[in-house]
């Protein structure tokens, strides 16, 4: 197969392109990991800093990755991650080439690092998810460890 444009789009021996993991969205512009998603997600984010009040995230409980962070900040951005895996994500097909995956990255480093820190190592993270980045690092990007 050879590389046809961005998105992920492949051109098959037959002529025709396949999509890549964004090929079952509806909407391919908000597909959080390999289609540009980070604008989408950013946009949540701070949709739920802004107004935790019209949060959706509220009864889900902790995530089975890390605990909940103890700050108010990182508490707000843990609870649009958890809102996002538990009602987002399982309705789109996995595509995150990272070992673990962008939001359990999230969690984890939200919880280790706090609000500041973590967000910037997420922010980063979702700036590398694609293919071609984490082939370079074997698939593999775990969350540093917390400084003392």
């Amino acid at each position: 197969m050879a590389r046809n444009s961005r998105r992920g789009r492949q051109r098959k021996q037959n002529g025709e392109t396949d999509e890549g993991c964004c090929a079952a969205t509806l909407d391919t512009l908000a597909h959080p990991c390999c289609c540009g998603g980070v604008w989408s997600q950013a946009a949540a984010l701070w949709l739920t800093l802004l107004r935790p009040s019209l949060s959706l995230t509220t009864g889900h409980g902790a995530d089975p990755a890390a605990p909940a962070p103890r700050g108010r900040l990182a508490s707000a951005m843990y609870r649009s991650v958890r809102h996002y895996r538990v009602a987002v994500s399982p309705t789109r097909p996995p595509c995150c080439p990272y070992t673990p995956s962008c939001s359990t990255y999230a969690v984890q480093a939200l919880h280790r690092h706090g609000a500041l820190r973590g967000g910037r190592l997420i922010l980063a993270r979702l700036l590398r998810c694609r293919p071609g980045a984490a082939r370079r690092r074997a698939y593999r990007d775990p969350v540093p460890p917390a400084r003392h």
